[in-house]
């Protein structure tokens, strides 16, 4: 329907008197009646009667004839309304099914839509459990890591007792090395003392052999005696050159062991440079993973908005459709009534029409005067003073009333539709 109300008048002719409408009956004659003496009295009362009897028959004619046209005119109009009204409501329909068609299209985009966040939400999940992977393994390398550094420490410490006690013995060693250097030297001296003595007896004794032969035994025991000094000087100092050797094997072990110890230290900074690397690397996943959860948590309560909003947008159309599907259905059923009153007018005209043109009597007297009179009433309908009825006026009031608030209804859904669009 257009948003201009319609306005049906249905205006019922009672009476209509106009000159153009009479024709030959323009002018009223005057009659005088007076007793009628002679026949020629009796033939003039007899046709002006007749006369009078025409007129009226004329005029009830004329009265329902421009009731017959005003009808069909009305029912015309009606017609081409809701014709009007059914052009209408095709496009209309049209309009909701390309409107339909939008919101299809929306939706299967918000689908697809929603299939990509779906499928980026399982590779993230994925992701996210690779990560989880990564830390459990990082975390198991660092228990193995800390392990290790315990081993290591504990290690390092025994060594650091362990070389602590090898200095403490070679401080012993370097004393007992100089009491058996200061020992040597002595012994030495003393050796070559008596050697020297030795040596001046024997010169002693060339001087008197004699004497020689007396002190031939004491020269042997003497010599005794300095081989058993010398033996024990030997043995001495084989003592003291074992001593002396395992004296600096000792320092080479002491220096083995402080290069281990020196290589334990580098490799106990090195594993925690490695372990502060690794802890720093931990927290930066931590910290991602988190944000990443967090990012993602929050994309997921903005799209689960979304379609919460998409949903009653849908039911809000789904109604808004039913409720228009309704209305489309209702207007059809009153133009299908007003279809079947208009062919049951239709078919009242044709039978008025028929009896028009099938009666008899007086009908038929009248033929020629009749068809002449229509002409000029077809052509002065326009000019025709016409004298309405109030019931059917305040009929056609309330139909009115209702058309108007169909079209307002109409109208406003029309506007929601297109701000939904």
């Amino acid at each position: 329907l257009s948003s201009q109300p319609v306005i049906f008048s249905i205006r019922l002719r009672h009476r209509t008197i106009t000159s153009s409408s009479l024709g030959f009956h323009s002018q009223r004659r005057r009659l005088t009646y007076s007793q009628p003496s002679t026949a020629e009295s009796l033939d003039a009362y007899n046709g002006d009667m007749t006369r009078r009897s025409e007129k009226e028959i004329l005029q009830a004619l004329n009265d329902r004839f421009a009731g017959y046209i005003d009808k069909v005119r009305n029912l015309e109009m009606h017609n081409r309304n809701l014709e009007a009204e059914a052009a209408a409501l095709r496009q209309s329909q049209a309009g909701r099914a390309s409107i339909g068609e939008q919101y299809e299209q929306e939706l299967s985009d918000l689908r697809n839509i929603l299939q990509q966040l779906t499928g980026e939400k399982a590779r993230t999940a994925l992701e996210h459990d690779h990560l989880e992977e990564d830390i459990q393994q990082l975390r198991a390398r660092l228990e193995d890591e800390a392990r290790n550094r315990e081993e290591l420490e504990a290690a390092a410490r025994a060594m650091k007792k362990y070389a602590e006690e090898c200095r403490l013995a070679r401080l012993e060693l370097d004393k007992k090395l100089r009491a058996l250097e200061d020992e040597a030297v002595f012994l030495k001296k003393n050796h070559e003392e008596e050697v020297s003595e030795l040596l001046a007896q024997i010169q002693g004794a060339e001087v008197s052999f004699d004497m020689r032969d007396s002190l031939k035994a004491d020269v042997t025991s003497a010599l005794r005696e300095i081989r058993a000094q010398l033996d024990s000087h030997a043995s001495k100092s084989t003592t003291h050159a074992e001593e002396w050797f395992k004296g600096e094997f000792s320092k080479s072990t002491v220096c083995s062991q402080n290069k281990k110890i020196a290589d334990y230290r580098r490799q106990l900074q090195n594993r925690t440079i490695e372990l502060e690397t690794l802890r720093g690397t931990k927290e930066s996943l931590e910290r991602q993973r988190l944000e990443s959860e967090d990012r993602h948590h929050d994309d997921l309560n903005s799209l689960q908005e979304t379609i919460n909003q998409l949903d009653n947008e849908l039911k809000t159309t789904k109604w808004e459709m039913a409720s228009q599907l309704k209305d489309y259905q209702d207007l059809l059923n009153v133009k299908m009534a007003l279809d079947i009153e208009i062919a049951a007018y239709r078919k009242l005209l044709e039978g008025e029409e028929k009896r028009f043109v099938l009666g008899g009597g007086v009908y038929s007297y009248l033929e020629g005067r009749l068809s002449s009179h229509l002409k000029m009433k077809g052509e002065e309908i326009s000019d025709t003073v016409i004298v309405e009825e109030q019931t059917d006026e305040t009929q056609v009031t309330e139909v009115t009333e209702e058309a108007d608030e169909e079209s307002l209804t109409r109208f406003h859904l029309r506007s929601r539709i297109f701000h939904q669009v």
